[in-house]
């Protein structure tokens, strides 16, 4: 058995995690034998995405699952670690034109769970079209497994760290009047845009795809409260493997970048707030920067590893039971690599129950980058303010319809204890 680790900030709390989802809408119906056969190669090439959670003396560990992964013709998201689905951490489903890829965040994040879901897109399109596509860049069963893939990617023991080094960096953001820490429902309002022409934009302007998202849907928020007591703060996802030696780990390995935007970078203009979010970018990512973010995740897990009991663990953890990040987290999972099939894929979209605050979800697949709005709120205020400024800048966008987003509960939580290996010795 495997120590889990860097997915601990997951794990301890009272009702376990909801699942986080990723979809892919197909161009047309799904079949299910086609995904049957699909989900059987994947789920060779990715044994470590396929093994369940096993709790022992408090500590949680990864455990191969003999029992086998079937995707679910099912418009539910189903539990994630109990009997339904065979006690996994992943949970494989279709509906419609729709592949979803449930996954708790404590087997992996968004970054680790993207090629899963390339290499079953893969799979698919080959099965139900009938021929070959070009897999550069997909890990399939061709492609030798490399044992880094699901190493823990955090060091044993703290990295040696410049303090001088470090520029001081404000994570004070204003807080959004509607956001609570004790919100009970989650609200999804999907955004699409041609990719080429945000891509065109952003280079225009100096900017990642990353950058000029930041910089409008900060606007976005500003202008909703322009009187705003302090600057709007994107708390942007990293990703953190660059940090540890370019690990291709699929385990958790994340820190935040943090992107302030206020009347400032209002007056300046999208060129100027894109050179500067690159110069702070760039002093965040210097080496004893991440480093230290690095350290502080580590010495978090050293402190819990020192506890003795689950339950004192939780009392621990349970601070992100109602974390709430001021003003908004923004998370770019990037671009898939769909290749020549990428003509059977409309759009992927990445979402997760649970959202108290509000956070800007970012995925490039085929002709489009989706954004993904959720919010522990009603409404679609930020929404539809976002689209104004993207239509602002000549970008053509498609706004859904605000939909309540509920995704699969866990019960990992309470069945890690009653599997029988939480009696084996671990290895």
């Amino acid at each position: 058995m495997q120590k889990i680790q860097s997915g601990q900030s997951f794990l301890y709390r009272n009702n376990g995690y909801n699942s986080t989802v990723l979809e892919t809408r197909m161009t047309e119906r799904v079949r299910g034998d086609c995904m049957d056969v699909a989900l059987s190669k994947t789920a060779r090439r990715f044994p470590d995405m396929t093994q369940k959670l096993v709790e022992r003396d408090g500590s949680y560990y990864l455990h191969p699952n003999p029992l086998s992964l079937h995707a679910a013709n099912t418009d539910r998201f189903r539990t994630l670690g109990g009997l339904e689905t065979g006690y996994h951490l992943i949970d494989v489903t279709y509906t419609g034109k729709l592949i979803r890829v449930a996954f708790h965040h404590s087997l992996c994040d968004g970054r680790g769970v993207k090629p899963f879901m390339e290499t079953l897109i893969y799979y698919y399109c080959c099965e139900r079209y009938e021929q070959d596509f070009d897999h550069s860049g997909i890990l399939t069963l061709d492609t030798a497994i490399d044992p880094r893939e699901f190493e823990e990617p955090l060091p044993g023991a703290p990295y040696e760290v410049d303090q001088e080094a470090l520029k001081a960096v404000d994570k004070d953001g204003y807080a959004l009047p509607e956001s609570t820490a004790g919100a009970r429902h989650s609200y999804r309002t999907s955004i699409s845009v041609e990719q080429h022409d945000f891509v065109t934009l952003a280079k225009r302007y100096g900017a990642t795809p990353g950058i000029l998202a930041a910089a409008l849907f900060s606007e976005s928020v500003i202008k909703l409260h322009p009187d705003a007591d302090k600057a709007v703060l994107c708390n942007m996802a990293a990703d953190m493997r660059f940090a540890v030696g370019g690990s291709p780990t699929r385990r958790n390995c994340t820190g935040s970048i943090y992107l302030p935007y206020s009347t400032a970078e209002q007056d300046a203009g999208l060129s100027e707030v894109s050179s500067a979010y690159r110069a702070l970018i760039a002093e965040q990512r210097s080496e004893d920067a991440s480093k230290q973010s690095i350290n502080m995740q580590v010495s978090l897990f050293q402190r819990l590893d020192g506890m003795e009991t689950l339950e004192d663990k939780r009392a621990m953890m349970s601070i992100f039971e109602h974390l709430l990040l001021n003003t908004y987290v923004l998370s770019y999972v990037g671009r898939m690599q769909f290749n020549d099939f990428a003509r059977y894929v409309e759009s992927v979209h990445m979402y997760s129950g649970g959202i108290k605050g509000l956070t800007l979800n970012m995925v490039a697949a085929g002709n489009v980058i989706t954004f993904d709005v959720l919010q522990g709120f009603e409404g679609d205020q930020y929404a539809q303010s976002f689209a104004r400024e993207l239509r602002g800048l000549g970008l053509e966008c498609c706004v859904g319809e605000t939909l309540l987003c509920e995704t699969g509960a866990d019960h990992s939580h309470i069945t890690a204890s009653q599997q029988p290996e939480h009696w084996c010795a671990t290895a």
